[in-house]
């Protein structure tokens, strides 16, 4: 049996609860080409919480993956899943785009804790930025913009009670029903507002700084996510630089990096390594010293 049909059977036992689920990333190819496959990728998380029982909070549209922190049965988090996958299938199909591979799956990460929900949504809130594609709470195709942004309110559609089923079906390429109160933006499609939920997430954090400070700042989880879902983050220097000075403030208060003797300075490195995968080049910067050096420092057992 191929690992991912394995996998969607072990997921469709999980009981309910919250979950992110995590696409592959797509290495021969893109979910989204332009503005319309996003919208038409915003569609069908909509329709996941009409056809598949599931409550969204939040969701980022990557070019190659996507991200969704849902509740519901393992079973409705896969039908949803594949949901998505069935309508990706088609935008592609009708643009001529490359097919999704035959075993193209996701992660389904079981969210078990108040805590564990603020940073699986951090995580998710985080990846448009990561890329460096916008600031915080700016990114067309992610959820994110409606927390503590009074202009995602601004951004207004049609009532879906206003328009035919014919109009509907064709918008969103579904004979399903939509929920009148539901508004659809010519160039956006569904509007999250419509359909993503948001009184937990704003109950979970106290205010904008906090959120903005934790999504910017907060290395670990996110490394620690990361991990758990397989993917990779790359961090810039200044990010680095942040990790090093906050972690050699925690190790060695009030000394400086240029006064610290070398075997202090190979205790850090195999802490930052140790606890945020920070490389022997990542760490050579700021250190002063060679990769080679900082590499035999973390194959010595002495300084872990």
């Amino acid at each position: 049996m191929r690992k991912d049909k394995k996998l969607r059977q072990e997921y469709r036992k999980y009981p309910k609860g919250y979950y992110h689920l995590c696409s592959d990333g797509w290495k021969a190819g893109k979910l989204f080409e332009g503005d319309r496959q996003y919208a038409a990728g915003v569609t069908a998380i909509a329709l996941m919480t009409l056809k598949c029982n599931v409550s969204i909070y939040g969701y980022a549209l990557m070019p190659n993956h996507i991200h969704i922190l849902l509740s519901g049965t393992g079973k409705d988090c896969v039908d949803a899943f594949e949901l998505f996958v069935r309508r990706c299938t088609w935008w592609l199909k009708n643009n001529h785009c490359p097919p999704l591979p035959d075993d193209y799956g996701f992660r389904l990460i079981p969210i078990g804790s108040p805590e564990s929900f603020r940073s699986h949504y951090l995580y998710l809130a985080r990846n448009p930025y990561e890329k460096g594609y916008c600031i915080p709470g700016t990114y067309c195709w992610g959820s994110d913009s409606l927390l503590f942004n009074p202009l995602a309110n601004r951004i207004r559609g049609t009532r879906a009670g206003e328009l035919s089923q014919s109009a509907l079906t064709r918008i969103t390429g579904s004979t399903q029903r939509l929920p009148d109160e539901w508004e659809i933006h010519p160039e956006m499609g569904i509007l999250p507002g419509s359909f993503v939920k948001t009184d937990k997430l704003l109950a979970l954090f106290p205010g904008p700084k906090a959120y903005i400070t934790r999504l910017v700042k907060n290395y670990e989880t996110m490394l620690h996510i990361s991990r758990e879902l397989e993917e990779e983050i790359t961090l810039s220097d200044e990010e680095v630089d942040d990790i090093f000075f906050s972690q050699l403030r925690q190790l060695f208060p009030g000394k400086p990096a240029r006064d610290l003797s070398v075997g202090e300075k190979y205790r850090l490195a195999a802490h930052l390594y140790n606890k945020f995968g920070l490389t022997a080049k990542q760490l050579a910067r700021p250190l002063h010293l060679s990769e080679y050096t900082i590499t035999q420092a973390l194959n010595a057992k002495e300084f872990w």
